[in-house]
């Protein structure tokens, strides 16, 4: 097989170090670079490949023209760093003899030296020897991607809390480091609606176990805990039915009604609502619900206002998160805790001395307060979004099924969101976005999303995940390497 390792940029001429007409690797005095991956999920600092090359040099305008080539591939790669406007970069090819297909790398900067020799270039005499020694050093990204991407597919989950989108559908990602999301389009699946926020977790097979998608449980419905006061009760069930999320308690929700002559909720003091145990929802293994999660609160008043705050860990856990305003008469979330699961150090007490089956004490402890008004509080359910591999959060745009929204990722993890609309024309606006590490990890995955409209959320609203036509973008992926692709 060919061998290929090379500088090329769309629109400027190719160094090519494998050809014997300009830039010449010197092959035995080379060294590639292999970094290290990062354990958070971060990328590593860019790599400098340093290149021993001969320079061939018949005339010295010969090799002005070459030294021309390399200068525009040094300007070029200065340019995309500093203005993201250039969106033209610079890639450094290569593909060994036995590697069944190539791969790239984002150049940063191109530098160049001589290297000393017998025959000095700048002299008025004749040139000398036919051939120049020289290093070129060039600083790349510290992994290696694909030269074509591939494209995610269509999904519409059915309407949920909490939908999954399977963005492995049609293969795995292949390679040893997370993959580079180009562009990811969401659009609205419910005709006559907006959409507005958008929380999406990454979860994949390969940190937390075998079973760590098919086993994880998404939504914890508050319904199938039990009630910690007389005065909180099931909903009878099915009086909500498109707008609460059915558990597999005896209702849709639970209600905190006060009713005079029990709790005083109007206190000040904040007092236990209910709690849910791993084994509620449906935990049978205790691999299967580990991770680091954003947990979402699904509630609404009637009237009023209400404080809600969480106790999470194991049953008898007693560390408090901040509390959160209710104050909505429509349901919609509430951002209510980041909190690992389990609520210990696993490297200090390991599964082989803790049993996994500890890990199903987990527990979610729900405590409230009454600060204005007399109305009564509901609370229909818990969302845990995965963010200890990939997290990406998008607000503030206005998403209908006849809109797009798009996240996108260049090679050198410059990020953004838009979305667009073919009304008239192709448009396009910013949207704001928080955006953690969300990258695909290598092997079978999915991604958890919950999304409510402008200051509420309809159970039955729909969301569309894959291809992006109104925006006219691809949504697609790159997978990456540390080193060597090989036949992947």
């Amino acid at each position: 097989m060919a061998v290929t390792f090379s500088l090329t940029s769309t629109g400027l001429t190719t160094i090519d170090f494998t050809s014997a007409t300009n830039f010449t690797l010197i092959d035995t005095q080379y060294t590639p670079i292999v970094v290290t991956p990062t354990g958070d999920g971060s990328i590593p600092p860019y790599v400098t490949e340093i290149v021993p090359v001969m320079i061939r040099e018949p005339s010295a305008d010969y090799l002005a023209n070459q030294m021309h080539y390399l200068a525009d591939l040094q300007k070029r790669a200065a340019e995309y760093w500093v203005d993201q406007q250039q969106a033209v970069p610079v890639w450094l090819n290569c593909k060994l003899d036995g590697e069944t297909t190539g791969r790239q790398a984002l150049v940063k900067a191109i530098h160049f030296e001589w290297l000393p020799r017998i025959h000095p270039i700048y002299r008025e005499c004749a040139i000398g020897p036919d051939w120049l020694v020289a290093t070129v050093l060039i600083e790349r990204h510290p992994y290696w991607e694909r030269t074509a991407t591939r494209t995610f597919p269509n999904a519409t989950p059915a309407a949920a809390a909490s939908v999954a989108y399977d963005y492995t559908a049609t293969a795995d990602i292949v390679g040893d480091v997370p993959a580079r999301v180009n562009a990811f389009g969401l659009r609205c699946g419910t005709a006559a609606i907006t959409m507005d926020r958008f929380w999406l977790g990454i979860r994949s097979v390969g940190k937390h176990g075998a079973t760590a998608i098919s086993g994880f449980v998404p939504v914890w419905e508050a319904e199938d805990g039990t009630n910690a006061d007389a005065e909180v009760a099931d909903d009878g069930g099915g009086t909500e039915p498109n707008t609460a999320s059915p558990g597999g308690g005896s209702g849709d929700y639970i209600t905190v009604t006060p009713v005079g002559g029990g709790t005083d909720w109007d206190d000040g003091d904040f007092h236990g609502v209910a709690h849910i145990d791993a084994t509620d929802v449906g935990y049978t293994a205790g691999l299967d619900e580990l991770g680091r999660f954003l947990w979402l609160m699904r509630a609404k008043v009637s009237a009023g206002e209400w404080q809600v705050r969480l106790r999470m860990g194991y049953f008898t856990a007693k560390n408090f998160y901040d509390p959160v305003l209710v104050d909505g008469t429509s349901w919609d979330y509430y951002e209510v805790a980041n909190a690992a699961v389990p609520g210990r150090n696993m490297q200090a007490l390991d599964i082989a001395h803790v049993t996994a089956d500890a890990e199903l004490l987990t527990a979610i402890f729900i405590e409230a307060k009454r600060t204005s008004g007399a109305g009564t509080l509901s609370i229909d359910c818990f969302c845990s979004i995965p963010i200890d591999e990939g997290f990406l959060k998008i607000w503030g745009g206005t998403l209908t099924n006849t809109t797009d929204m798009v996240f996108g990722q260049g090679p050198n993890e410059a990020d953004q969101t838009i979305w667009g609309t073919a009304a008239s024309g192709f448009t396009y606006d910013v949207v704001a976005f928080e955006n953690e590490n969300f990258r695909l990890p290598p092997g079978d995955g999915r991604i958890y999303c919950v999304y409510a409209r402008v200051g509420s959320s309809v159970f039955t609203d729909q969301l569309e995940f894959g291809e992006s036509a109104a925006s006219n973008a691809t949504p697609a992926y790159t997978e990456r390497w540390t080193g060597l692709r090989g036949a992947e």
